[in-house]
């Protein structure tokens, strides 16, 4: 099985030209780039990103029982790591256990896990930062790899298509308003967790109500849309169970479960259903779920009122 493609894109700050380079990321070019930086800090003059395209991949391994994660570390974990006060868009509120918890995370997906690969909000200062805290190369991803926005959904779709037919067991960690989800993607375990603020005082609760759904040497699908701490469950459910495949969802599931626009770059609804129509359930319209659309109203998005506009 291939391993996925890297993107890797270079900004020279000094004649304002992006140069693009299509490698692989087990191609030793790719090594010798990145340790040539890394040792001669040359982020000073370049701005670099690279970017792995590692949809199909994380599908390709679901069907091949590869072990892989990944996880995304936006700007709410940024400022959370870097001990900031205030909260994230979701109203998460940075705290020290948090902000220590998610360095320590970090540098263990980075430095210690194999085939984890992780999705950063693409400012120079994030990269910059989370590389600063770890030794090893960062396997970046594009951060919307499960996320259905207008680039590569038919791979997004094979994905989550994928998810839906394997025989895998599936764990999903998420807000009680995802609960359509489990017809969606054929879900064996959902673990519902409050919408924010629930990392200092029920991580080890939560950790444990996932931890008893695995049996020794099984492998697992493990999915998580739980907001800042689903980086920290993650980390610490591989370090006990390496042989799962980990994907950090995120906001990926929300407008097709809630019809609520959480983030403002999702398609609109109509689309999506038409795009996921294989994967929808027979009860996927019953009137037992309409409560949802009124309580997403009020819970998600509420961070920009503005998104009520979207459909």
């Amino acid at each position: 099985m291939k391993c996925p493609k890297a993107f890797l894109a270079i900004y020279n700050l000094s004649t304002s030209v992006w140069i693009n380079i299509n490698i692989v990321y087990d191609d030793p070019m790719y090594t010798i780039i990145t340790r040539y930086i890394h040792l001669n800090h040359i982020e000073r003059i370049f701005y670099i990103i690279y970017l792995m395209d590692i949809t199909k991949y994380l599908a390709d391994c679901i069907i091949n029982g590869i072990p892989v994660s990944f996880s995304k570390y936006g700007d709410g974990e940024y400022s959370a790591a870097n001990g900031h006060n205030g909260a994230n868009c979701d109203n998460d509120i940075y705290t020290t256990k948090l902000s220590e918890s998610l360095r320590l995370s970090f540098e263990y997906m980075v430095d210690k896990s194999p085939n984890s690969y992780i999705g950063i909000w693409t400012d120079n200062n994030h990269v910059n930062y989370w590389s600063s805290i770890v030794k090893n190369p960062i396997k970046l991803a594009k951060y919307h790899t499960l996320i259905m926005d207008s680039d590569n959904r038919k791979d997004k779709v094979h994905l989550f298509k994928t998810i839906k037919e394997s025989q895998k067991k599936k764990i999903y960690i998420c807000n009680p308003l995802l609960i359509r989800a489990q017809g969606l993607l054929n879900i064996d375990y959902m673990i519902h967790v409050p919408f924010n603020n629930w990392f200092d005082s029920q991580f080890e609760e939560i950790f444990e109500q996932i931890d008893s759904c695995i049996k020794e040497g099984e492998q697992c699908i493990i999915m998580t849309s739980a907001g800042m701490g689903s980086k920290v469950l993650i980390s610490e459910l591989i370090k006990k169970h390496p042989q799962n495949i980990y994907l950090d969802i995120g906001s990926g599931l929300d407008k097709i479960c809630t019809r609520k626009t959480t983030r403002g770059w999702e398609p609109t609804y109509d689309e999506l259903i038409h795009e996921l129509h294989e994967l929808l359930p027979n009860d996927w319209y019953n009137e037992k779920y309409w409560w949802i659309f009124n309580e997403a109203r009020k819970k998600l998005g509420v961070h920009a009122m503005w998104l009520n506009n979207y459909k």
